[in-house]
């Protein structure tokens, strides 16, 4: 069953949704709890019937194709830019918060149950990587055999796992979601989530090792998202919270930022620094998170993604409204676009001046040469 809880933190973005959006979201995991007391990492995901428009959190363009995902399992695919889907099947039922592609054909899933998924073919056949219960045997051999030996950070994660699975629903699964994943070209990466869940990858996850104390975040906040350019990466997190690798200490240390708010993104490109946020807060930075500068976005609704198209960055809000930054002088311009509804994620397709945005009722295209 879906709680309410990990609603809105396995998807920071519905913190906004009306009263009525969350009801029907609890309504259907409630639905699907009734229908079968299912194990989710044990139970692949239901066909669905007729067309695809359950709710979608998470989208991601692989060569020519996109491939999306949502709630109980569901993963789609396009070859069309987005004017149709067909399911594919998934190996588990569990809730997918994110999908990323690292080039055509190698590509990521996570989501709740400490769930990774990993394709090789482009999306059209997906493998478990890592789920809950494996996770909670390596967090408890690296840190519980680091205890024994007297090591008293371990012992306090020892502690923390415990906690944690007080808190499960199923007493050998770790209960907290992963939120995103990203690697590489060369198939270095990681997947963080919530109470500052951080795993590290070298085998394109193949195999995974806690970094959770790795990181300049003792209060465990929970980490929402991920960048990479040219081999560092940026983690964006709770109150403020922004990391950087620093490859030489292999640890990720805390980047100052003048806003106390989450960040559900950042994006990182040639000398620019993008990170976004609860109520349209948008920054910038061209030194590396020396320092930053606000960008008016003039929207009040939380910003989901940040989508590139030629020299501009279209930024998306969970309302649906879109606005244009332009990469070197980061004029900020409203484009137009009519009412689309409750929008999680977007991606570029691979046709020209169009995006596809993940939303409540299912996909929807839009074009951007349109709204400019």
């Amino acid at each position: 069953m879906i709680s309410q809880r990990l609603l809105r933190l396995s998807n920071p973005f519905m913190q906004g949704l009306s009263s009525a959006l969350i009801a029907a979201l609890l309504a259907a995991g409630q639905a699907h709890a009734a229908t079968a007391l299912i194990d989710p990492l044990q139970e692949p995901a239901s066909v669905l019937d007729g067309p695809l428009t359950s709710p979608l959190l998470g989208v991601a363009r692989a060569g020519t194709a996109l491939v999306s995902v949502g709630l109980h399992g569901l993963i789609q695919r396009s070859r069309d830019n987005g004017q149709s889907w067909e399911q594919i099947p998934s190996p588990v039922s569990s809730d997918f918060v994110q999908v990323r592609f690292s080039d055509a054909q190698n590509g990521w899933i996570v989501g709740h149950d400490c769930v990774v998924l990993h394709t090789t073919d482009g999306g059209l056949s997906w493998a478990v990587q890592m789920d809950g219960r494996q996770l909670l045997g390596v967090l408890t051999t690296v840190y519980g055999g680091r205890a024994a030996q007297g090591d008293a950070d371990a012992a306090d994660m020892v502690q923390e796992i415990d906690r944690a699975m007080g808190s499960s629903a199923t007493a050998d699964v770790l209960p907290a979601p992963l939120l995103d994943v990203l690697f590489d070209a060369q198939g270095h990466g990681f997947a963080v989530g919530a109470f500052g869940m951080i795993l590290r990858s070298e085998d394109a996850g193949k195999t995974w090792v806690p970094w959770i104390e790795r990181a300049d975040n003792p209060k465990r906040m929970h980490l929402y998202g991920l960048a990479e350019h040219n081999g560092t990466f940026y983690i964006s997190g709770e109150q403020g919270l922004l990391l950087r690798l620093d490859n030489a200490q292999q640890r990720f240390v805390k980047i100052d930022t003048p806003y106390t708010g989450t960040y559900f993104g950042i994006r990182a490109f040639d000398q620019l620094l993008l990170a976004f946020g609860l109520r349209g807060n948008l920054f910038a930075s061209r030194d590396d998170g020396q320092s930053w500068m606000a960008l008016d976005t003039r929207l009040n609704s939380s910003l989901v993604s940040i989508v590139e198209q030629g020299n501009a960055l279209i930024v998306v809000s969970q309302g649906g409204q879109l606005v244009k930054v332009d990469r070197q002088t980061l004029q900020v311009t409203p484009l137009a676009t009519g009412r689309v509804g409750e929008v999680y994620a977007a991606s570029a397709t691979e046709q020209a001046g169009s995006l596809v945005m993940a939303r409540f009722t299912g996909a929807k295209v839009i074009d951007i040469a349109k709204a400019d």
